[in-house]
C-alpha cells in the first residue's frame, strides 16, 4: 500500500481531549470549528495507541451515529472518507454500513486493524442496532438530536470494555465522544453540564467530560465597551453589525486557519438567520432554535418580557389563575399589579394526569405553600365545563368541590385569545416597564413564548408556509392557560373589543399562513 500522510492539527480543545483521553467527552462548539474532524481523529489517534494482541495486531471496533441516514452519508461518512480515504478504510453500504481498515503501524512492526460501523438512530426503537455489537468506543456527531435514551444505551454499552476481547489483552481505551452545537436549556446536554439538583450538586453524569470551544464571533451591543482585543478586531472591519447587534470575530476562536474563508465563514451566514440561530450555532451560547414559526415572534422578547429575578407575589393583591384541562392539564399563577402589570408569578404543568390528582399533587400544594391565605380565582378552558364520561362531573364542579372559584373564560375563540395575549405583550406600563412579566424560573412559559408554541412547518416546495393554527405540543397547554389568564385580566372593554372584532375568525390565524420569516 502507498504511504499516504495526513497532518492533523489538533485545536486546543481537541488537544486537552487527546491528552485527558476520558471515557466520556462530550464537545460543545460552534459550526465550522473543527468538532468532527476532531472526532474522527480521536478513533484514529486510539486506534494507533492500541496495544497490539500476541499476534501483532491492534484491533478496535468502532460504532459512529447520527441521527438520519441522509446526514450520516452527507456528514458523517463525508468528514471520515475526508481524513482515512476509501484506499486506507474501504466502505462497504450495506445494512449496516461498515468500515474496514487494516494499515501497518508507525512502528513498522505490528498491524492496526480498525472496524467501523455507521449506524442511523433517531428513536429509541433503534437501540436494537448496536445490541449485538461489541465496541471499543463510539461516535455521536450532533448528539443535540438524538434522544437521551440512546445516548445512555450507547454510553453504557462503550465503557464495558467488550472489544478486543480478553484474549486479545483487552481495550486500551473504551467509552463514547460526542459533539453538538450548543442547544437550548431545556436540552439534557445543557442539564447534564450546567444542572444541578435542589442541593446544588451538579447533575453532571459520573465519567463525563464536557469541552466548550470558543465561539466564532462574540455578540455585543453597538456602542459598548469592548476589550483591548475585540475593539483591535472592530477597527480592522472584522464584525457585522445585524438586527441591533454586533457580532465581532473572536479572538479565541478555533478552526479559523482551515477554513479558506477565514471569519467570513461565519460572517457569510449571518443574513437571514434569527438572533438564536446565530447565538446557537456561531456564538456557542445556549439557546432556542425554532423549527416553525413562534406564535408571539412579533411580540415576545425576552430581554423586556422575563424579570432578572425570581417574582414574587404581593400579599395584599389577588391571585388569577389560567388553566387548562385535559390528561395534560397546566395552571399559570399571575397578578395584576396596582399599576397594571400583569406579573407571571409560577407555573403548574403536567402529563398524564387527570384534573383531580392535578389539583390534589401539584396545584393545591404550591397554593398552600407559598400563596397561604390568598385570594384567587381561576379562569378555565371552556372546555371544562363538558361533563366527564367517567362520573359525569365538570372539570369546573371538580375545582368547586375543592373550595376553588373557578369560572370558564369568557371566550375560547382562538384569535381572541391569542389578541389577548398579543395586548399584554405590546404594551408599556408605569415607568416604560413591559405589561406582561414572567419571573425567570417558569422555563415552561418562557420556551412556549420563545418558541415551542408555534406554527408547525409544513413539508411543501417553494414558498414557506405553516399550519392554521398552533401545533398541539407539550408547550401548547400552558400557552392555553396563559391565554385565559390574559383575557380575564385584561380591562373589560378592552376585553369585550378584544372578543367582539375577532367573532366571525374562530378558524383563521393571527400570522399569514404563507409568509415566513
Amino acid at each position: 500500500m502507498e504511504i499516504r500522510t495526513i497532518t492533523y492539527s489538533p485545536s486546543p480543545t481537541f488537544e486537552a481531549i487527546h491528552r485527558d483521553r476520558p471515557m466520556i467527552a462530550a464537545v460543545r462548539g460552534p459550526v465550522g470549528s473543527g468538532k468532527s474532524v476532531g472526532c474522527v481523529m480521536f478513533m484514529l489517534d486510539v486506534s494507533i495507541n492500541q496495544e497490539p494482541n500476541a499476534d501483532g495486531v491492534r484491533k478496535t471496533r468502532w460504532v459512529c451515529i447520527r441521527n438520519t441516514y441522509g446526514e450520516l452519508k452527507a456528514t458523517v461518512i463525508k468528514t471520515f472518507q475526508d481524513w482515512i480515504p476509501e484506499e486506507v478504510c474501504p466502505i462497504k453500504f450495506d445494512a449496516p454500513i461498515v468500515g474496514f481498515m487494516r494499515i501497518p503501524h508507525p512502528d513498522g512492526q505490528t498491524i492496526i486493524e480498525a472496524e467501523f460501523f455507521f449506524l442511523s438512530m433517531d428513536r429509541p426503537k433503534d437501540i436494537r442496532k448496536m445490541l449485538s455489537l461489541e465496541m471499543t468506543g463510539v461516535w455521536i456527531n450532533e448528539a443535540q438530536f438524538l434522544d437521551l435514551n440512546i445516548v445512555n444505551e450507547a454510553a453504557s454499552r462503550a465503557v464495558q470494555a467488550r472489544y478486543p476481547s480478553g484474549k486479545d489483552g483487552g481495550p486500551t481505551w473504551c467509552g463514547l465522544i460526542m459533539d453538538t452545537n450548543s442547544p437550548d436549556e431545556d436540552h439534557w446536554w445543557h442539564e447534564f453540564e450546567h444542572g444541578q439538583d435542589d442541593d446544588g450538586n451538579p447533575l453532571k453524569p459520573v465519567g463525563w467530560s464536557f469541552y466548550e470551544q470558543p465561539g466564532a464571533l462574540v455578540e455585543v451591543s453597538p456602542g459598548a465597551p469592548m476589550s483591548p482585543d475585540l475593539q483591535a478586531l472592530i477597527d480592522a472591519g472584522y464584525y457585522r453589525d445585524y438586527l441591533g447587534r454586533r457580532f465581532v470575530a473572536n479572538p479565541k476562536a478555533e478552526n479559523v486557519k482551515n477554513n479558506k474563508k477565514g471569519y467570513d465563514a461565519w460572517f457569510d451566514q449571518i443574513g437571514g438567520k434569527t438572533l438564536n440561530w446565530l447565538r446557537s450555532r456561531v456564538c456557542n451560547r445556549f439557546a432556542t432554535v425554532a423549527t416553525g414559526k413562534p406564535v408571539f415572534i412579533d411580540h415576545f422578547n425576552r430581554d423586556l418580557h422575563v424579570a432578572k429575578d425570581k417574582l414574587g407575589p404581593i400579599k395584599s393583591l389577588p391571585i388569577i389563575i389560567g388553566m387548562d384541562f385535559g390528561l395534560t392539564p397546566a395552571a399559570i399563577i399571575g397578578q395584576v399589579t396596582a399599576f397594571g402589570q400583569l406579573r407571571i408569578l409560577d407555573e403548574v404543568v403536567a402529563t398524564g394526569m387527570g384534573i383531580e390528582r392535578f389539583i390534589d399533587e401539584q396545584l393545591s400544594p404550591l397554593l398552600t405553600s407559598r400563596y397561604a391565605n390568598m385570594e384567587f380565582t381561576i379562569w378555565g378552558d371552556p372546555a371544562g365545563v363538558g361533563r366527564s364520561q367517567a362520573d359525569e362531573t365538570t372539570c369546573f364542579e371538580v375545582l368547586g368541590n375543592k373550595g376553588m372559584n373557578a369560572e370558564p373564560a369568557h371566550t375560547n375563540n382562538l384569535m381572541a385569545r391569542l389578541e389577548g395575549v398579543r395586548w399584554w405583550l405590546s404594551r408599556l406600563v408605569g415607568k416604560g416597564q413591559p405589561a406582561l412579566i414572567i419571573s425567570p424560573h417558569c422555563r415552561v412559559i418562557i420556551k412556549a413564548f420563545e418558541t415551542g408554541y408555534q406554527y408547525k412547518q409544513l413539508n411543501v416546495s417553494g414558498a414557506t408556509k405553516y399550519t392554521d393554527q398552533p401545533d398541539k405540543n407539550q408547550y401548547s397547554h400552558p400557552a392555553d392557560a396563559t391565554q385565559y389568564l390574559c383575557l380575564g385580566v385584561m380591562p373589560e372593554r378592552d376585553r369585550k373589543k378584544t372578543i367582539d372584532s375577532n367573532a366571525t375568525r374562530a378558524d383563521q390565524r393571527a400570522a399569514d399562513s404563507v409568509t415566513g420569516y
